[in-house]
């Protein structure tokens, strides 16, 4: 019986591998945004390693709700579901333009956005550490990637 409980935890603690790690997520954007001076936001940085408020907050991120979005297919921090291959959301901004995005398997974003009545299907790509626009067989980079 021991055994069998075991057994089933780490099943459970396994699924949670993948996942948009959304509590980890959160405390570092908060960091990222504590002050407006980048020093003491690095020095908070390194007390969050050290305390571990970081460690534990990816912990909770793998053990508890990564597998929670693994098994419902909503994070429940993030009320988000994950972005893997074939999902599609629906994403719109305040002035009324919406665009319709499509997950590829390549790690691909299609794109059907919606402005003034008008739509635009494009792709977008990382490359080389920038994203790219592909729309018409002409590529166009719209800028670096953070990470």
């Amino acid at each position: 019986m021991k055994k069998a409980f075991t057994s089933a935890a780490c099943a459970m603690m396994l699924t949670g591998c993948l996942g948009q790690n959304a509590l980890f997520d959160t405390v570092q954007d908060w960091n990222a945004t504590a002050t407006n001076n980048k020093f003491v936001n690095q020095g908070i940085s390194f007390v969050f390693w050290w305390v571990p408020v970081y460690g534990l907050s990816l912990l909770g991120d793998i053990i508890i709700f990564n597998s929670i979005e693994f098994w419902t297919g909503t994070n429940p921090i993030s009320n988000e579901g994950a972005k893997v291959a074939g999902t599609t959301e629906t994403v719109t901004d305040g002035m009324g333009n919406q665009a319709e995005l499509t997950y590829n398997a390549d790690g691909s974003i299609s794109v059907l956005a919606t402005s003034n009545g008008i739509e635009e299907n494009y792709t977008l790509i990382k490359e080389n550490g920038k994203v790219v626009k592909i729309q018409d067989q002409e590529r166009e980079v719209l800028g670096t990637m953070l990470l």
